[in-house]
């Protein structure tokens, strides 16, 4: 049987914890391992675009079943060390949360059958348990140690990281001007928008010298321009806001011009993508900018995130594999697939 994968819950990308007070060598079993393979195929597939051709390309210059079985082994090492770490801590899972590793037990692996497609794998129930136990684990040692983590964060980091990670940014939008068909009627042609008047309007008074802070302020206050769909940066009364570069909100196609912009110059860019033309500038960051307040709580709290996952590597790198050598080897893992 050749396996296409899906995931339901994948571990590692919840995979947060305390650091283990020392290294230590144990057993990951078959089962756990099956399912970081799966993971770790996953991850191949999405990195090569797909499943086509994964055999005979390369993922980061090694051979795609090579790559899966060093990101399986990565996986078990920091399984095992956030275990260990959790049975040295002292704190246990509570009654409610037993409970609730039952539910969804039962709701995925057998309401929803996706029992059945892990089964092909060599991953059982009991396994599917642990790892929904383990996720509960890391859960509840992220919240031990998050405000320690928190109150780490230095201002010359905070600052550093927004400084990497985000962009400060002035605009105005205006969807595309609908068609009118010729067939319209009077009061649909009363009610008709030339949104590209207002676009050029705009155009027209920055190159005549009014500021882009004004316009997003004036466009932020103007109601019957929102209904119409047109929008500004202008929020928490400044005209500026703060993006991650990896915005979902944003098109592929805008985050690249506006990672890529020169601070201070005014850009016009058509967004073909959501259906928009935006005017635009970026803005250096500042740990002054007044509207940081405002954004400092999530901002921290991706920072911390990320020092765990950070630091989840290097629990894996001091945890050693007891039986290594009993794990499947790249090809046995590509045969998994139906891949001789």
């Amino acid at each position: 049987m050749k396996h296409t994968a899906k995931v339901l819950i994948t571990a590692g990308a919840i995979l947060l914890g305390a650091i283990p007070a020392q290294a230590a060598e144990a057993e990951i079993s078959q089962g756990m391992f099956a399912w970081l393979t799966v993971e770790a195929y996953n991850s191949a597939c999405s990195i090569n675009g797909g499943t086509e051709n994964l055999w005979e390309n390369e993922i980061e210059g090694m051979a795609a079943e090579d790559w899966i079985l060093a990101e399986a082994k990565n996986s078990a090492k920091e399984y095992l060390a956030v275990e260990e770490e959790f049975a040295q801590s002292g704190l246990s899972l509570r009654a409610s949360e037993e409970e609730t590793i039952d539910e969804t037990l039962e709701r995925y692996w057998n309401e929803l059958g996706y029992g059945r497609y892990y089964e092909d794998f060599g991953i059982g129930e009991d396994d599917f348990r642990d790892v929904l136990t383990h996720s509960t684990k890391i859960s509840i040692l992220y919240d031990e140690k998050k405000a320690e983590l928190e109150e780490a964060i230095t201002q010359e980091e905070l600052t550093s990281y927004i400084q990497e990670h985000t962009t400060l940014l002035e605009y105005i939008s205006v969807p595309y001007t609908e068609e009118l068909d010729e067939d319209a009627t009077e009061e649909e042609k009363a009610a008709w928008t030339d949104a590209d008047a207002i676009y050029n309007g705009y155009r027209d008074r920055l190159e005549e010298g009014e500021s882009l802070a004004d316009l997003v302020e004036e466009v932020g206050a103007d109601e019957e321009l929102q209904t119409l769909g047109v929008g500004s940066s202008w929020q928490y009364e400044l005209p500026d806001v703060l993006f991650w570069n990896d915005s979902s909100q944003l098109s592929e196609e805008f985050r690249a011009a506006m990672v890529k912009a020169e601070p201070g110059t005014i850009y016009y860019f058509d967004d073909a993508a959501q259906s928009y033309q935006i005017i635009f500038m970026t803005e250096e960051f500042s740990p002054d900018w007044e509207g940081l307040d405002y954004y400092r709580d999530s901002i921290v709290s991706a920072m911390t995130d990320q020092a765990f996952l950070d630091e989840m590597s290097s629990w894996g790198e001091e945890m050693e594999l007891a039986n290594e050598a009993d794990l499947p080897t790249a090809q046995e893992i590509r045969a998994m697939w139906n891949e001789e």
